[in-house]
């Protein structure tokens, strides 16, 4: 296996960069639905208090994949289709604005149970507030939508995209 990306397929590094994201995003999705749904329960009394550091987790990961997509953008396999491109962006851009909105929202930041910033004061602290949870729900359509064109791929087109991401290709 591969640690750089190939026109044939993502290499290690893509694919382990990608899977820490989905992890970290799966288990914050499933705590905000859950807490939804019941409060008390107890997926969410653990994981809640590690909310923050887990979306500054998301963040840093994130910040590695840009880094990683730029060193790797001409190796990369690939996309003939906008839609392809405006997706993945679409997830990128979202990855990314929401743990900042949390971050914008004025309160104290803490990681690991260490104070970072007694919290960025700005005058836009009630529109990060109010656009935090509403990126979450724009977030879930996103990975589904990625989720079902995953599988679509596999099981309808078998046109080699579900290799390209598992690394069968190399």
């Amino acid at each position: 296996m591969k640690a750089t990306d190939s026109y044939k397929c993502y290499g290690v590094v893509s694919r382990v960069l990608h899977w820490i994201t989905a992890i970290l995003v799966i288990i914050q999705l499933a705590d905000v639905y859950m807490r939804s749904w019941d409060p008390k329960n107890i997926f969410s009394q653990y994981v809640q208090p590690w909310h923050m550091t887990i979306g500054v987790s998301i963040l840093g990961v994130m910040l590695l994949r840009m880094i990683w997509l730029l060193v790797q953008r001409k190796h990369r396999p690939r996309s003939r289709s906008i839609m392809v491109r405006f997706g993945h962006f679409s997830i990128y851009v979202v990855l990314i604005a929401i743990p900042l909105s949390g971050l914008l929202q004025g309160y104290p930041v803490l990681v690991f149970d260490t104070l970072l910033t007694k919290g960025l004061d700005t005058k836009w602290d009630t529109i990060f507030q109010e656009l935090h949870g509403p990126l979450a729900y724009i977030l879930t359509a996103l990975i589904a939508g990625h989720v079902f064109m995953a599988i679509l791929h596999r099981l309808v087109h078998r046109d080699g995209t579900w290799e390209k991401m598992i690394g069968k290709n190399q």
